[in-house]
């Protein structure tokens, strides 16, 4: 009678070890399908992305008919953020920040920066003021705004500005009756054959509920072939990024 005793407890000890591990491996591929494929209805969503690639002229200045002038590698990227359709609870944006930004030059020369919109009359003057150290902050408000000391974003969504650029690279010369062409193909005439970076960065949406999604964005730049075609634009609707919770 006591062997038979010990026998079921000896099963129900098993049985329950066998639970455990079952919801163990639950827990687990949970956890795994959650991190390869994150919320699987975000509040907002990446919709478009557009990277322009070109190159223009910086510091220009004309000395006995002759100007010289910098030459710049620049990438103007625009990245829309729009509320999810299937997301049917109140979501409202308390701030975007893209962080974390990770530049792997490769074999390009000179000096990779990233800069915020400027408040003047051009859309990004490369000054000082507007360059980008650690992060780039969007607060959410009642309308998208750029020329501001601080970005605003729509807080149901809006356009997301900022440029890369490579500076020291090289300068340019020619006669002031000359007429160049203010493009991609200014690179290939001081002298550079090939040029190719790669930036990485975190983007968070922070909501007023204090939920707070995080993806990871990796450019390869300069987009397309501007050396010899000039201007590259390349426009991306498809990007799956995947929203983790933070």
């Amino acid at each position: 009678m006591l062997g038979y005793q010990e026998k079921k407890i000896n099963i129900g000890a098993y049985i329950s070890i066998l639970i455990i591990i079952l919801i163990l491996i639950t827990i687990f591929f949970i956890m795994y399908k959650y991190n390869v494929e994150g919320e699987a209805v975000p509040p907002f969503k990446i919709s478009k992305m557009i990277v322009v690639s070109s190159a223009k002229t910086e510091n220009l200045e004309l000395v006995d008919g002759i100007y010289n002038a910098e030459v710049l590698q620049n990438n103007d990227i625009k990245i829309s953020i729009e509320k999810n359709p299937e997301y049917k609870k109140e979501a409202i944006i308390r701030k975007i920040t893209i962080n974390n930004i990770q530049i792997n030059p490769k074999e390009t020369k000179g000096n990779i920066e990233i800069y915020r919109p400027s408040q003047g009359e051009k859309l990004y003057e490369y000054q000082e003021q507007y360059k980008i150290s650690e992060k780039i902050e969007y607060i959410g408000a009642q309308e998208t705004y750029t020329k501001g000391e601080k970005l605003q974003i729509s807080n149901q969504g809006g356009i997301i500005d900022f440029s890369i650029i490579v500076k020291n690279l090289g300068n340019i010369t020619y006669n002031e009756n000359e007429a160049i062409k203010i493009d991609g193909t200014l690179l290939k005439q001081i002298g550079i054959q090939e040029i190719s970076y790669q930036v990485n960065f975190d983007l968070i949406i922070e909501l007023e509920n204090e939920i707070k999604l995080k993806t990871k964005i990796t450019l390869d730049l300069p987009t397309g072939d501007i050396l010899n075609n000039g201007i590259e634009t390349t426009e991306t609707t498809d990007m799956k990024t995947v929203f983790k919770r933070i």
